[in-house]
């Protein structure tokens, strides 16, 4: 039987990726300038797409934390291993090929190969799968406490509350009032990327009231705000771009992201409340990892046929609408050809 989706997973992916697309489409926060128009609305750019990378991390866990009740581990393992590890192994292999080609990479031997592998120096962006294959590695043990039912939920909520205190809250505040601290004050069940999985899932199985929700989504706006405000203030007293705020693992990031999944999952999305608009939705949402993979190379081979000014309102505005479509036409139009389109894009 397929398994039935899940509307605000579809809708939060989809936004997510585009997302993601106009982050990358934002260098000129890199480029400090605080005085320039130009560079405050990069950040906020930032700020109001800071959710997506997160989204991701949390829709993984709530989409996969339950996989027992559908397959093995063994079975899970295959599946992730085919769907993500496989196509970011031919992608960055072609890519590679491509930079070793223009004289952009000198490869001296294997080893070097795999460093570029393993340290994201082929593409960048490409960093986002090693937390999420560290994720995956972490749910086969958390699934058993999931198989337990919803009286185990208040586990999950447990763990990623300390790890985000212990990992982003203390270390922060600390950090502001010149409190010294050890480093070894962790929370080792809940570290990196961890705390969304598990926010992901118990979020997504459990509602809070309305007055918690309320109370969460001015937490979110909060964070939004401070992140940016704090971003400049941060940022001028050290004579350059603080990302401390900007960081995924801060707790304004966590803040924003929670209040915006939220919201999404609190949407009844009438829009698309017939069979055909959430088929098309379906489509769309299920080619976000292939359009994931290759949105920065469109995004160079968009700017060398255009010659779009990258620098420039329109591009920090505008310039992910058509990165997104081009590459979401190529990654539809790929999967439509057998066996190459499931290897590419699976």
């Amino acid at each position: 039987m397929p398994q039935k989706r899940i509307l605000y997973f579809d809708v939060l992916n989809i936004l997510a990726c585009i997302c993601v697309i106009w982050l990358h489409c934002n260098s000129v926060l890199y480029s400090y300038d605080p005085g320039a128009g130009l560079w405050r609305l990069s950040l906020f750019v930032q700020v109001i797409c800071h959710f997506a990378v997160p989204a991701f991390f949390m829709i993984s866990g709530a989409n996969l934390m339950n996989y027992r009740e559908k397959y093995s581990t063994a079975e899970f393992i295959k599946r992730r291993f085919l769907r993500t590890l496989i196509p970011l192994l031919i992608w960055s292999g072609i890519l590679l090929v491509k930079q070793c080609s223009q004289g952009l990479v000198e490869l001296e031997d294997f080893q070097h190969v795999v460093f570029l592998f393993l340290t994201s120096s082929i593409e960048t962006v490409y960093w986002f799968f090693f937390p999420l294959f560290a994720i995956y590695l972490c749910i086969p043990v958390l699934s058993l406490i999931a198989r337990g039912g919803r009286k185990n939920d208040k586990y999950f909520l447990y763990m990623a509350l300390m790890g985000i205190f212990f990992t982003s809250v203390f270390p922060f505040f600390a950090d502001q009032i010149h409190l010294g601290y050890s480093d070894h004050i962790i929370f080792p069940m809940a570290m990196g990327f961890l705390p969304y999985a598990l926010l992901g899932y118990y979020l997504a199985n459990n509602q809070p009231s309305r007055p918690v929700c309320a109370c969460i989504y001015a937490v979110g706006i909060a964070c939004a705000f401070y992140m940016y405000r704090g971003t400049i203030s941060m940022s001028a007293m050290k004579g350059g771009l603080d990302k401390d705020l900007i960081d995924y693992q801060s707790f304004a990031s966590y803040g924003f992201a929670i209040a915006v999944f939220l919201f999404f999952r609190n949407r009844q999305f009438r829009l698309f409340d017939n069979a055909r608009a959430r088929k098309l939705l379906s489509v769309v949402s299920g080619a976000s990892f292939g359009v994931y993979l290759i949105h920065m190379l469109t995004m160079e081979l968009f700017g060398m046929v255009t010659g779009v000014e990258t620098y420039s309102y329109g591009w920090q505005l505008f310039g992910e609408i058509p990165v997104y479509f081009i590459a979401l036409a190529v990654v539809l139009l790929v999967k439509k050809i057998p066996y190459l389109g499931k290897i590419l894009f699976p």
